[in-house]
């Protein structure tokens, strides 16, 4: 297997050489149709970043050379920002003052042109490119999600001190339950699974041995120990089984053949998203992926500055001030990243609905022969075909290649 190792690559590559190198060398390895996708990827990542990503990046330099000759290339490249809502001004300018005290003229200049910039959506022809035809069907699912009504639902707080054991009762569980197994392939997890708990929001986090040559290791995200029990499940099934872990575990233990990109978000996250929602009939998930949608199709707007100051507003309806702007940095800062796990579910879905493959799990057997990317657009049997029959090289899921 060829592995593109970095999942941030696409937060990194407008500053870091060695990535950049790393992953203009790994789309060669591509067919034609893969490495046009790749490309139009790479371009839009290497000249278009945010304040956050300078703030990432300059916090990597140690010596002041180094950062003065950082300062010149990024104001340099100014106009290469990305826009910034006036609602986060505040935000960035505590972090400025707080941990970038020296250097608060350059990162105030920067900030200043990020917030006067044009609100154009620069982002939404790479959403399109990736998903292909798949885009506007993708986009009925969006719309129609986006109008559904988050339930109410009965929430069990858990204990800290039960947050491992009542995870583990969850994966056995799966692991016994033979109708998701026959949808996604049989679990692969014990009760042993290494674990840790992390005081963060979010939807927990995995890591796997397949690309981190290291030990699988699910990180339980504690929402600040407000987890509940119903958040816990859908975790392990996000991260565990059928989610990432199952992915990964299917799609790339004991595999050679393939070239991998583990900064793929739409496939992978999407995948984990999919997974989640369809392990069993839930309202908390369909709730998730109501409010995700919703969120999303603000995203996809073609002026970011009313669809941003929506998106705050269903924030402060929803959760606390603080926790709300966390996630408008999030969202306006990479650009991308969150509406990959709702693109990706959504597209996950009509792909295997499409006849890419026959079920969940013939799909992960299908991810296994070919180069696996945010390549959405050619997973349809028209377009693996359409590989087979102009690149007899290229890699395409064996029952189109054989047509």
């Amino acid at each position: 297997m060829k592995l593109l190792r970095y999942p941030d690559w696409k937060r990194r590559i407008a500053f870091d050489n060695v990535v950049y190198k790393e992953v203009k060398r790994y789309s060669l390895r591509l067919n034609t149709y893969e490495r046009e996708l790749m490309e139009i990827q790479i371009e839009f990542f290497r000249n278009n970043f945010s304040l956050l990503q300078v703030m990432d990046y300059f916090k990597t330099l140690k010596s002041r050379e180094d950062i003065e000759t950082f300062i010149k290339a990024v104001l340099k490249r100014q106009d290469n920002l990305m826009y910034i809502p006036n609602l986060l001004k505040t935000h960035f300018k505590d972090k400025i003052n707080k941990e970038f005290a020296e250097y608060k003229a350059f990162f105030n200049i920067l900030l200043n042109k990020a917030i006067e910039k044009k609100s154009e959506n620069i982002y939404l022809p790479i959403a399109k490119a990736i998903l292909g035809d798949y885009y506007k069907p993708t986009m009925k699912f969006v719309n129609r999600y986006s109008k559904m009504d988050t339930p109410i639902l009965t929430r069990k707080k858990v204990p800290p001190t039960g947050y491992q054991n009542l995870a583990r009762d969850y994966i056995y569980r799966c692991q016994s339950d033979f109708t998701l197994s026959a949808i996604f392939g049989r679990s692969s997890f014990r009760r042993d699974l290494p674990m840790s708990v992390v005081d963060d929001y979010g939807y927990g986090e995995w890591v796997s041995k397949t690309v981190t040559y290291n030990n699988n290791r699910f990180f339980i995200y504690s929402n600040h120990s407000s987890l509940t029990d119903i958040q816990l499940e859908h975790m392990v099934y996000f991260n565990v089984y059928p989610g990432y872990g199952h992915f990964y575990n299917t799609v790339l233990e004991d595999n050679n053949k393939i070239s991998f990109d583990n900064g793929a978000r739409y496939l992978i996250n999407g995948w984990a998203m999919y997974a989640m929602c369809h392990s069993e009939s839930s309202a908390y998930a369909m709730g998730k992926m109501a409010e995700g949608a919703y969120i999303t199709k603000k995203l996809l707007s073609k002026k970011l500055d009313k669809a941003y100051e929506d998106i705050y507003v269903y924030l402060l309806g929803e959760y606390p001030k603080q926790r709300a702007i966390t996630y408008m940095v999030n969202y306006t800062q990479y650009p991308g990243h969150y509406m990959s796990y709702i693109l990706g579910g959504f597209a996950t879905d009509l792909v295997i609905k499409n006849g890419f493959a026959n079920t969940p799990y013939d799909y992960l057997k299908s991810l296994r022969t070919i180069n696996c990317g945010d390549f959405f657009a050619l997973y349809s049997p028209k377009m693996q075909r359409k590989i087979a029959n102009t690149n007899i090289t290229a890699k395409v899921v064996n029952k189109f290649n054989e047509d």
